[in-house]
């Protein structure tokens, strides 16, 4: 009899520690499904906080901005072009531009176009004004001492020789023993222009870089 009752008692005692196992399982296959969630949660935040840049970026700014790139690119060699050209004129300016000091001499034949003739060196042919510059065409003998006649460095022939002026420089036309007689740039450009073919001499003196008078003499 005794037997009989605490067998029943014996099973389910083993029935509840059953149970509990199974419980105690449960919650930690839970807990650490629930550990496994959180973790793949913050490793798909933090996955999302260090994605490239670019891929947060507006796609069609991306677009505008490859364009404008392409555009700077097609317009690199005009605006190289235009840089280049721009400097060939500078250096061609600066090559005609007479700064040095000393005398300018030249022969006024214009039917020459400013090529030697004989025991003539140099010759002129046009001349101009232009701002603050006397322009003249043709080919001219430099001496940097003008007491010095050996010493002469030739000017080949070209355009535009110039030479820059201010509201000092004298220009006037001066011959034997009359006064020389000074001009404003218009008149002096007129009186050039009726002895261009005279053989006169044009001579013009430079110092610190600005020509101090351009003379017409006999």
């Amino acid at each position: 009899m005794k037997n009989k009752l605490f067998k029943p008692i014996i099973l389910s005692l083993i029935a509840v520690s059953l149970i509990g196992c199974e419980s105690n399982d449960m919650a930690k296959v839970d807990k650490e499904v629930g550990e496994n969630q959180v973790a793949e949660a913050h490793d798909e935040d933090m996955n999302t906080e260090n994605k490239p840049a670019e891929d947060n970026i507006d796609k069609s700014k991306l677009k505008d901005t490859e364009e404008e790139s392409k555009e700077e690119a097609k317009d690199e060699p005009e605006v190289v072009e235009k840089a280049k050209a721009k400097e060939e004129n500078s250096q061609e300016e600066d090559k005609n531009l007479h700064e040095k000091d000393g005398k300018y001499v030249t022969t006024m034949i214009a039917k020459l176009k400013g090529e030697a003739d004989d025991y003539i060196t140099s010759t002129v042919y046009d001349y101009s004004f232009e701002d603050d510059k006397f322009v003249v065409s043709g080919s001219l003998d430099y001496y940097e001492n003008p007491g010095e006649y050996e010493n002469v460095e030739e000017i080949k022939n070209e355009k535009d020789h110039k030479f820059v002026i201010d509201e000092n420089t004298v220009l006037e036309a001066v011959g034997g023993t009359a006064p020389a007689k000074e001009f404003n740039k218009e008149d002096f450009l007129k009186y050039l222009n009726e002895c261009k073919d005279t053989g006169l001499a044009l001579i013009i003196f430079v110092e610190n870089g600005v020509a101090t008078s351009v003379s017409i003499s006999s």
